[in-house]
């Protein structure tokens, strides 16, 4: 094969690979997206949180903006209880603009596209139909700790709003 016939063939194939994608993304075909086998880089990376340091969470209702620039994330930190907190992604899952928490109505609201999540991350109005993602976290002598999965891991999902968040903290004495 010449140098031609080679570049010819390449280009087929990329454009072969870009019809196809299109063509089953215009489908729908629901994709397979490859987890790590189990015991392998999964666990939880540790953000703590110093309540001293964080005014912005030293009243039940108020709400702070987690930026970790190391591994990408922005999250929003909401405290819910004298020792209870909440950690979602803070981009809606419509067109990723930053949530904010309403105290009065215990929802999460997108000011872009009038998007309503409760507790849970799951949509309850608006344009987004995905939920957030939501984290653990716990407290203890003022501090709020947020777990991050590390790779291979996914944040928690809600899929039903009924139950209590996932992400609520637990008593530690």
């Amino acid at each position: 094969m010449n140098r031609r016939e080679f570049i010819e063939k390449a280009c087929m194939t990329g454009i072969g690979i870009v019809a196809g994608t299109s063509i089953i993304n215009s489908l729908g075909i629901e994709t397979l997206n490859a987890s790590p086998r189990p015991g392998i880089f999964h666990g939880y990376r540790e953000i703590p949180l110093v309540l001293a340091d964080t005014p912005e969470l030293q009243n039940v209702g108020g709400s702070y903006h987690l930026e970790i620039d190391e591994i990408d994330k922005n999250l929003l930190i909401v405290r819910t209880g004298d020792e209870t907190f909440l950690a979602i992604d803070i981009k809606c899952t419509h067109k990723g603009c930053d949530l904010a928490y309403q105290d009065a109505a215990k929802m999460f609201v997108c000011p872009c596209h009038d998007s309503h999540f409760d507790l849970n991350g799951v949509p309850k109005s608006g344009p987004a139909t995905k939920p957030v993602g939501t984290y653990k976290t716990t407290f203890k002598s003022g501090e709020v700790t947020v777990y991050i999965p590390v790779e291979g891991d996914a944040p928690n999902v809600a899929k039903d709003s009924t139950t209590a968040p996932k992400t609520d903290s637990t008593k530690q004495k």
